[in-house]
């Protein structure tokens, strides 16, 4: 008989593999406000029109046109608005099935399952509200400048390159918990508080290779234009990431924009809205027309630009190197549904062979 129990536990274990990969599905996205021109962009590079209701999952783009919103809500329970011109792809959104992911999902009221979700924003600007994650989730948004990552919190994150070919991204962590990893820096992860606002203005991809295309160039064999002096005199400083209050100017747009194009319950929108009265303004924050703020109002991180990034193609995590994706995810991506996979198959280990109480 205990040979018996013995092959049973050796088969069980045989099929964790097939019982990890059926408990790691796909999660999926339902559309809830829309306002103007919302497309979304499949697989096949398909466009469509997106309404209210439209169910999506991974590998498809959203896009809104000028003067158009979308709001996303996620079966882990986050959502997100797009606001006017801006770019999301869901490159990755894996769950664990549970009981608790409910229809509409806008019922749920925490993440019922480990999850994994990943972004990418090449423009524009994002606010999301992201429910307690499970413990084993994770929840990231990429952009050309940097990488977010998110635990349960209320959130903004924008990406913009100006005429001159700089990009800028701006984080607000409006409560929670949010980490910011800017490439171009060495500076590494970087906590954005509650209330603050994190921002910093690095090359664009368009002008990393419009330098490379010029440093690089074969003698006598044309030329791009030269970007403006003071773009590369701005380059050739160190890399810099301020952090500061987030101004009522800004608190106050995103409890308008919550309010109008959302179906997050009222408080939310009113609460921020409060935070917005005792909040500085950015005249007080950057006084007499400073680019960086004003002792006592937040502080700057200064570290030195890798000239290397600037002047090479292919380095990797440079914003023109070689992209760190595999299969539509990235390495970092993979390497974390590796773990999720691991803890979901000592999860099964546990129930299948040993019972609920593994010490007995």
């Amino acid at each position: 008989m205990s040979s018996f129990f013995k092959h049973l536990g050796m088969v069980a274990f045989a099929l964790l593999p097939l019982l990890s990969s059926a408990a790691l599905q796909t999660g999926k996205v339902q559309v809830g406000k829309t306002s103007g021109a919302v497309t979304i962009i499949d697989g096949n590079s398909q466009r469509k029109p997106l309404a209210t209701g439209a169910v999506f999952q991974e590998g498809s783009l959203v896009e809104t046109g000028i003067n158009s919103t979308a709001e996303l809500v996620f079966s882990n329970g986050a959502s997100l608005v797009l606001t006017p011109n801006t770019l999301v792809q869901l490159r990755t959104f894996r769950q664990v099935p549970s009981a608790a992911i409910i229809d509409p999902y806008r019922q749920i009221e925490k993440d019922p399952s480990p999850s994994v979700t990943e972004l990418e924003v090449p423009r524009g600007k994002i606010i999301g509200e992201v429910r307690k994650l499970n413990a084993l989730s994770t929840f990231t948004v990429k952009t050309p400048a940097g990488l977010v990552r998110i635990r349960g919190t209320v959130f903004s994150i924008e990406y913009r390159v100006a005429a001159n070919g700089m990009g800028k991204i701006t984080v607000d962590c409006v409560r929670g918990s949010v980490e910011t990893t800017v490439y171009s820096s060495n500076a590494g992860p970087v906590s954005v508080e509650p209330g603050m606002q994190m921002t910093c203005n690095v090359a664009s991809a368009a002008l990393v290779n419009v330098i490379a295309q010029a440093a690089n160039a074969e003698p006598g064999a044309p030329r791009p234009p030269a970007p403006a002096p003071e773009i590369l005199t701005a380059l050739s400083k160190p890399v810099q990431i301020m952090a500061y209050p987030i101004p009522t100017e800004d608190l106050q747009i995103v409890a308008a924009i919550l309010a109008a194009n959302t179906t997050l319950r009222a408080e939310v929108a009113t609460t921020i809205g409060a935070m917005a009265a005792t909040a500085p303004s950015r005249t007080q924050i950057f006084a007499g027309g400073s680019v960086e703020p004003s002792k006592g109002f937040g502080s700057v991180i200064s570290d030195r630009q890798p000239s290397d990034d600037i002047v090479k193609v292919g380095k990797r995590n440079a914003p023109n190197g070689p992209p760190t994706t595999s299969n539509g995810g990235s390495t970092s991506q993979d390497e974390t549904l590796r773990k999720l996979r691991e803890e979901v198959d000592r999860s099964v280990e546990k129930k299948q062979v040993f019972g609920t109480n593994p010490g007995g």
